[in-house]
C-alpha cells in the first residue's frame, strides 16, 4: 500500500519539488501553505506521515503538528525548515514531531529519513 505525506510549506516552489521528489519516492503527496489548509487535509483525509515547515504564516509548524496529532494521533512528524539552531530543532521536537531536518538537504536523505520514520511508525 503507498504512503500518504502532507507536506506543508509556504514557499510554492518548495512545495513543487519536494512533492515532486515524493511522488518520484512512490508516495501520494498533498500539499498545503498554511496551517489552515493543512487542517483541512487533515480532517478530511489520514495521512502516514507529515512533513511540516517551522514557520508558516498563519502559525507555526510546531502549533500545527499537536492539531495534527489530536486528528491523526500516531502520524510521524518530520520537520523541514531553513531556520533552526540546534536549540530551536531540540524544543521543537520536545513539543511535538519525531524528526528535523535542516534545508537544504539532498533528495536521499530526505527518503531515508521518510522510510526511517514510516518504518517506525509500522512497529
Amino acid at each position: 500500500m503507498t504512503s500518504r505525506i502532507l507536506h506543508v510549506d509556504d514557499d510554492p516552489d518548495i512545495r513543487l519539488m519536494i512533492s515532486a521528489s515524493l511522488r518520484d519516492f512512490g508516495y501520494v503527496v498533498a500539499t498545503a501553505g498554511t496551517n489552515a489548509e493543512a487542517l483541512e487535509l487533515a480532517k478530511q483525509f489520514k495521512f502516514d506521515l507529515a512533513i511540516l515547515d517551522v514557520r508558516l504564516p498563519d502559525g507555526s509548524g510546531i502549533e500545527l503538528c499537536q492539531k495534527i496529532n489530536q486528528l491523526q494521533p500516531n502520524v510521524p512528524v518530520l520537520y523541514y525548515s531553513a531556520y533552526a539552531s540546534d536549540e530551536e530543532q531540540e524544543a521543537a521536537l520536545s513539543v511535538c514531531g519525531d524528526a528535523y531536518l535542516k534545508k537544504p538537504v539532498s533528495a536521499e536523505k530526505l527518503e531515508q529519513t521518510i522510510a526511517e520514520l514510516l518504518a517506525a511508525n509500522v512497529k
